[in-house]
């Protein structure tokens, strides 16, 4: 700001400012342009010199508006002690429902003739439509408003089908997965209090049965021990995420629903994940954990009387082998959690995120092959380390080849069903 206010006392600023208002008194007295009336507004506009002043007040176009002058400072004739300055930069700018104030009327281009003036059938040019016939333009319809546009086209239930006939919407809104999918919602009613009861009754089993063993497998365990127990540990690892492989591969690809005992206990929550993967997210600890739980109470209930009947030393020594079973006990129950944890992208504890981006445990994106339609590889959902040496070797494709060469059933197709119900 200071640099400017120095730079308008220059003799180059004061002839510029003479032909600029020159050039506007040329134009025709008009409305300023706005980049004038800014610069007036934020007190940019070069004071002018007093001769420009004279001329410019001269013109009808310049009102005069006194302004007192330093103290000992005369006009240009001596006699007057006060100066006149352009209105514009006193008053705010013309709004546009001003009129516009007298001179002489700006010039105005020639616009080039209207297509609707051409004769009837003549060129207006190339790359330009020829003009309408005569009488065609009163009878032309304007532009339709975009509302009234939309209902005039007909229901999405109404449209035409390729026999000529209406065909029906179905009643999932047209949702291919998630929660409002048929089968997703009649799978989800399946779950019943029977079903809740067993699950909270597995669940406190088997976290009882998993305190009281790990308390005794601490007192046996000794120094000497340490090279087997990460020995068992690891193959404990290993064991479940090749059972959870098996176990995810057979519910998933062989059964169904209407099986009795087992079909709405064990197979129906992976049918619905199937067709709702985020469902699993919405699940509570109990619902995502009963059935593994349940899976590991009668291994558990064995370890926890082999404690209570065997000697000593007999634990002393196969303390090892106890804690490759402990480790896979662990990892078994924990599958489900883990597989949930690998469908949840927000509010996971740091801790989870850092298992999963070291592959300790299953990680997010590694899981989301396996639920690419049709669903037939990367069954193991512990740690997901057997998912690619399986799949190499086609060991999933291999067993399914086998089993429908004896049985005659067609893999995943209780899975399909479900997956295309609409209603």
């Amino acid at each position: 700001m200071r640099g400017l206010k120095k730079h308008a006392g220059t003799k180059e600023t004061r002839g510029a400012e003479d032909a600029g208002t020159a050039a506007w008194r040329s134009h025709g007295g008009g409305a300023l342009p706005a980049a004038a009336v800014l610069a007036a507004r934020l007190q940019l506009w070069p004071r002018p010199s007093r001769p420009a002043i004279g001329r410019a007040a001269a013109s009808p176009h310049w009102p005069e508006v006194a302004r007192p002058c330093r103290r000992g400072a005369r006009s240009a004739g001596g006699a007057s002690s006060r100066a006149r300055v352009p209105a514009f930069l006193l008053l705010p700018p013309p709004s546009s429902s001003s009129t516009a104030r007298p001179g002489p009327a700006r010039p105005r281009f020639s616009m080039l003739p209207r297509a609707a003036e051409l004769p009837p059938g003549a060129s207006a040019g190339p790359g330009r439509p020829s003009s309408p016939p005569a009488g065609t333009e009163e009878e032309r319809p304007g532009p339709e408003p975009r509302g009234r546009a939309m209902e005039s086209l007909p229901p999405r239930e109404e449209a035409a089908g390729p026999d000529g006939e209406a065909s029906e919407e179905p009643e999932s809104g047209g949702r291919r997965w998630g929660a409002q999918h048929a089968g997703a919602r009649e799978l989800a009613e399946l779950y019943s209090p029977g079903k809740r009861l067993q699950e909270w009754i597995s669940v406190i089993l088997c976290f009882s049965l998993i305190c009281f063993n790990f308390y005794n497998l601490l007192f046996y365990l000794r120094l000497e021990h340490t090279p087997s127990i990460i020995v068992g540990i690891f193959a404990g690892v290993i064991t479940a995420d090749f059972l959870s492989g098996l176990f995810h591969w057979g519910a998933d690809t062989w059964g169904s629903v209407e099986l009795p005992i087992v079909g709405k206990a064990f197979i129906r929550p992976f049918r619905e994940h199937h067709i709702d993967p985020t469902a699993i997210t919405r699940h509570d600890f109990i619902e995502t954990n009963g059935d593994n739980c349940f899976m590991t109470l009668v291994p558990l209930a064995n370890m926890a009387y082999k404690f209570v009947s065997f000697s000593p030393e007999a634990l002393y020594e196969t303390c090892p082998w106890e804690c490759y079973v402990f480790a896979l006990i662990i990892f078994i129950t924990m599958t489900n959690q883990i597989h949930k944890w690998s469908h949840t992208y927000f509010g996971l504890p740091r801790w989870v995120i850092f298992l999963q981006d070291w592959h300790v445990i299953l990680p997010r994106k590694h899981h989301r092959i396996h639920h690419v339609s049709p669903h037939e590889t990367y069954f193991c959902i512990t740690t997901g380390w057997l998912n690619y040496p399986l799949e190499k070797i086609g060991f999933w494709r291999c067993l399914e080849n086998v089993i429908q060469g004896l049985t005659g059933e067609k893999p995943r197709a209780d899975d399909m069903k479900w997956a295309q119900k609409i209603k």
